[in-house]
């Protein structure tokens, strides 16, 4: 079982008593929201003395707020008689370990505000469940909070199971009942926030699929599957990944007939209502993106797909769709089926025998192709004009994709900047030869 850990940050202020309420559960009148929190988890039944509270207190937090008569009474000048939250925890007896953690800095500079981040993140096991109250978090100790936990989310493989604030300020004045706020949308928003900077920078789809399957699980569960919007949205979802995971495999008969891109384009102008409201952003990215693919079969759509490929940090992919596009845009203008290995091989020696210079004579061809019209192919191939003007472009591509797919395992070969750098530049030489 993953450990269950709270987290909390205790202030300095002389805190007013309530009553704390969160659905059926109403604490007794405390000082301290850890106290109520605490109790809400410890009548759960679900935390045991395997789990934690860490309770983060800076050396004024302790004095004031940990230790009992902690502030001062205005009246008398002495310590003000009240209990601090060290004893009252001991009251509660909580099944889980209580830990305070002591002498944090205040969080005045830059310096600061990580020595605390570090200290608490090494607090943290990896697969944690984390449970944290904001309510005394001081100025931007909050924010400190929840970027803690999404930093934990990545490296600790940790999960953030609640986010809650004590709202004392907006009790009911006649019941002095305050409630407890759950701010786990500040978390899921981190999620989505992440999920689609790793689309838009890395082309990445799997964190934004299940982000949505589990934001549409709940609505279609409600409707018994017959809310239309969330079934177009998650057949929106569907589509997205096969696109994207045909350009990242290389798919290049999918990427040219572009089925699935279609689909796609037409799935997005037909949703009505974005049932998920943090995807619809992210649906008009998706929509710019793929607005200018052709819908049916199409040469161009491949040196799109290998266009996005690069500009999304897939290199590779996109050298290997750009190069195999081109054997596919000869196809095309010599009217060959691009799908068969025969007739793609036909222009791979056009390609070879025109960037080595290889004399007609030294031609090599499998057994039974070396026939007058296929040598007829080959040589109207290489006479073609791209074919012509691009010829030393066509050496410098090649030679980089050998580069890649070698592992740099060659003589001389580049360091991945160049790699990348010469790759841009050479496509946008080629692309301005090469008219689709």
């Amino acid at each position: 079982m993953p450990r269950k850990v709270f987290i909390s940050f205790l202030g300095g202020s002389n805190y007013g008593e309530c009553s704390y309420a969160k659905g059926n559960f109403k604490s007794s009148p405390v000082r301290y929201i850890q106290e109520a929190m605490l109790d809400l988890y410890n009548k759960s039944g679900e935390w045991t003395e395997d789990d934690i509270a860490y309770i983060l207190l800076t050396k004024g937090a302790k004095v004031s707020n940990w230790e009992d008569d902690g502030h001062i009474n205005r009246e008398t000048k002495g310590p003000l008689k009240q209990y601090g939250l060290k004893s009252q925890l001991k009251l509660l007896n909580p099944t889980m370990r209580i830990s305070p953690i002591e002498d944090l800095p205040d969080g005045n500079d830059e310096k600061e505000i990580l020595e605390i981040f570090q200290k608490v993140f090494d607090l943290l096991q990896e697969g944690d469940e984390l449970y944290f109250d904001i309510t005394y978090g001081f100025r931007y100790l909050p924010m400190l909070s929840i970027v803690l936990g999404n930093y934990a989310k990545s490296l600790k493989n940790a999960v953030v199971k609640s986010i809650t604030y004590g709202n004392f300020e907006a009790r009911d004045r006649n019941t002095n009942i305050a409630q407890i706020v759950d701010l786990m949308t500040l978390s899921a928003l981190q999620d989505w926030s992440s999920a689609s900077e790793s689309f838009v920078k890395n082309g990445e789809v799997n964190e934004l699929v299940s982000l949505c399957n589990q934001s549409l699980n709940p609505i279609l569960k409600e409707s018994a599957g017959q809310n239309e919007d969330a079934i177009q949205l998650r057949k929106i979802i569907k589509t997205i990944s096969t696109v994207i995971n045909d350009f990242r495999t290389c798919r290049g008969i999918n990427i040219v007939e572009a089925e699935a891109i279609k689909a796609l384009q037409t799935k997005l102008e037909e949703i009505q209502e974005v049932v998920v409201p943090t995807m619809k952003p992210i649906l008009n990215k998706i929509k710019d993106e793929f607005k200018n693919y052709d819908g049916k079969t199409n040469v161009k759509n491949g040196f799109d797909a290998a266009k996005w490929c690069l500009e999304h940090g897939l290199a590779q992919q996109s050298i290997t769709i750009y190069f195999e596009n081109i054997v596919t845009f000869f196809c095309f203008q010599f009217s060959l089926n691009c799908k068969t290995e025969r007739e793609r091989d036909l222009v791979n020696k056009a390609l070879k025998f025109s960037i080595d210079d290889i004399p007609e004579k030294e031609w090599n061809f499998k057994k039974g192709e070396d026939t007058p019209q296929n040598r007829e192919i080959i040589k109207n191939i290489m006479d073609s004009p791209q074919m012509i003007d691009c010829k030393k472009l066509f050496v410098k591509l090649r030679d980089l994709r050998n580069d890649f797919n070698h592992s740099g395992m060659r003589n001389n070969p580049m360091s991945a900047d160049k790699l990348v750098s010469e790759l841009t530049k050479l496509i946008k030489q080629i692309n301005t030869i090469i008219i689709c």
